[in-house]
This record gives C-alpha cells, structure tokens and sequence, in this order.
C-alpha cells in the first residue's frame, strides 16, 4: 500500500518534468493575459508556472517558459513570437554603404533609433520587421552612408591629393600670387578652415559649365548640403536631384545672394525623412562658392 502511494506522489513531478515548454521573451505592451492567447493558455497559468507574481506585470525583454498545453496546435511554419525570422537585407541606395548595429541585451526600436538619430520606422522598412521585438545578437540596418547617417553623410565622389598648406613660421607670410591669365578665387573650406586658391580657366561657378543644356526647365524649392571633398580646388561641383537624370548639368542659384554654379548629378536624393522637402542636395564646395548660409537655403535650379 504504501509504495503505491509513493507512486501517485510522483506522478506529477514526472508529468511536469515531461510538460513541453517555449521560451518567450516579452515586448512592449505585452502582459500574462496577451501572451496566453498566443498559446491558448490561462495567463495566471504561465505566472504561476514561472513562479512569479501575476499582479506585479512584466518587464520587456524577461523570458518566460510557457507550458505548451494539449489544444495548442503548432502551425506547419512556426515560429516562436518576438524571434526575429533573418531575411536578405534590402540592397543599400546607389554610392551609399549600410550601417549596422548588433543587438545588445534588453536594447529596444526605440533606445537604437535615438542613438542613431533615425525613426523607429526607418529602421522597420530598412530590416523588413514586422513588430518591434528584437532578439540579442541579431544585426540590424540603422542608416546609409559612407560613415554616418545621410543627415551627415560624407560623400567622396572622386581621390584627390591632399590640400598642402605651408605652415606658419614666425616670419609674415609671402602673398599669393595670383595669375592674370586665368580666373582664381579664394575659399576657406570648412575642414580645414585655411585659405585655398582656386585656379582654373573655369571661374567659380565649376568646370561643368561648358556641359550645360538649358531646355528651358526651372524648379524653385530649398537645397540641402552634404559634405565633399571634391570643388575646393578643382571647382567640380556634384548635387543630387530626383528629377535630372544621372550625369546632367544643372544650373542651381541661390536666391538670396544670386550666385549659381554648375553642378553635375551624381544620384538621387535618397527617400529619409530628413529629405522629405528637400529639391536639390548640393556639395558643401558648392554652396560655399554660392554663399549658402546654414544648412538649408532656398534655391533656383535650371536645366
């Protein structure tokens, strides 16, 4: 008698060692009521399965084991919830390179999109999410460029040599000499901030002028800048622009100062919120040789 009592003892121990568990790891909004009916289990059921108290909610990122019960039926292509199903990664924009972050521990959608300066949204379209759970480890797209998000994008479109710049001694400097056969300006580009003279036949509105075509086409709108190491010297001026094809010279002035120069298009512009009411993106070179002040300025294009 006694050993068949020792037995009904053990029964369920043995049963709840053999019980099948999944493992679910909590998201925003999530509580025990919302999760059972993933697994068409009782919430307080799955709280008291992990030994926790089901008054005091959960946390998003804790792991749950939730039991699996006999009327939950497993789809042919299951996938535990908030487990992030890896896909191809959209191919980056023309001239640009992704950025990736690694998922770290207990790290959400919206803790990345403030440390990279992005929307919650970009970084959806960009990885093909379809929730806002992620899993640690997983790597994820939080931009384009060459090193940093567009809105500081440093676009190099050709190698150049390196600016030389005689250093100061502590005797005055000699003048500079300026050639009167050909058209030289003087600029002050912003990553060095020393004076650099630009001498070439073309004068300050670039050397694509003599490529332009004037079909009769103008747009009016604000320009935006982006960083470049190509015009300070050679006056090859570059823009984005989603309405010119690839490689047309287009004639951009600005119209406060009503200076213009020629620019060629390298790309379009690429579809960020930050370019959402931007005509024309022009190399920092360029808007220095127009007198654009700011980061923004109002603007006349024709081509």
């Amino acid at each position: 008698m006694k050993k068949i009592l020792s037995l009904l003892l053990l029964i369920p121990g043995i049963l709840l060692a053999q019980q099948k568990v999944i493992k679910h790891t909590v998201t925003a909004k999530e509580s025990y009521s919302s999760i059972g009916r993933l697994y068409n289990i009782n919430g307080r059921t799955i709280a008291e399965f992990n030994k926790l108290n089901y008054e005091k909610g959960l946390s998003i990122g804790q792991v749950l084991n939730v039991p699996v019960v006999s009327s939950f039926k497993k789809p042919a292509t299951f996938t535990p919830p908030n487990v992030i199903v890896p896909v191809a990664p959209p191919a980056a924009p023309k001239g640009t390179t992704a950025l990736k972050h690694i998922v770290g521990k207990k790290e959400t959608l919206y803790g990345i999109s403030k440390k990279y300066n992005v929307s919650i949204a970009d970084i959806k379209k960009w990885n093909k999410l379809t929730t806002d759970g992620l899993t640690e480890g997983v790597e994820i797209i939080v931009g384009y460029g060459n090193t940093t998000p567009i809105n500081n994008t440093v676009i190099t479109t050709e190698k150049t040599e390196p600016v030389v710049v005689q250093q100061e001694t502590k005797k005055a400097p000699a003048p500079v000499v300026i050639p009167t056969k050909t058209t030289a300006a003087t600029v002050i580009p912003k990553e060095t901030g020393k004076p650099v003279v630009i001498n070439n036949s073309k004068n300050n509105t670039g050397i694509f002028k003599e490529g332009y075509n004037d079909t009769g086409k103008e747009e009016k709108g604000t320009a935006g800048i982006f960083k470049s190491t190509s015009g300070w010297e050679d006056g090859k001026y570059y823009c984005l622009h989603n309405t010119a094809t690839q490689g047309t010279i287009i004639k951009i002035s600005n119209a406060a100062t009503g200076k213009f120069i020629y620019a060629k298009v390298l790309d379009g512009i690429p579809d960020l919120k930050q370019n959402a009411d931007l005509l024309v993106r022009i190399s920092n070179a360029a808007a220095d040789a127009i007198g654009a002040a700011g980061d923004n300025f109002e603007c006349i294009i024709n081509y």
